[in-house]
């Protein structure tokens, strides 16, 4: 990798990770969502600035190319981003669902304290 395009991949790396810490810092993304995405950043600047020893990396899984190595990496990072993403939604699904049937709930006992409060209206 050359010198140039090492500082621009280290200068984009840096400003993924600012991003996101002034996302959090304006609460527009959760504090445990951030947690993968400072990983990802991480993950960046790391193959930023060591991207020459990728080569090596490559050779050991027995890669050919540079360029599918590089690759298979990026669609298992997305994979394990879509895998977190997934738990998150399946965990605010059940929290949705848990709140809808607990508000149906109430609603059941409101109107039945309203029947009740009429009748003795009625009766007085």
């Amino acid at each position: 990798m050359s010198l140039k395009l090492q500082i621009v991949a280290v200068i984009a790396s840096l400003a993924l990770l600012l991003f996101i810490f002034e996302m959090v810092r304006k609460k527009k993304l959760k504090e445990n969502y951030s947690l993968t995405w400072f990983l990802v950043g991480a993950g960046f600047l790391l193959l930023s600035l060591f991207g020459n020893h990728l080569g090596g990396l490559a050779a050991f899984f027995g890669f050919t190319l540079l360029s599918n190595a590089i690759i298979v990496y990026a669609i298992f990072l997305l994979l394990i981003l879509i895998l977190g993403l997934s738990i998150a939604v399946t965990r605010i699904s059940n929290l949705a669902q848990t709140l809808t049937q607990e508000t149906a709930l109430l609603k059941q006992r409101l109107d039945e304290q309203e029947k009740t409060d009429e009748t003795k209206t009625e009766n007085e």
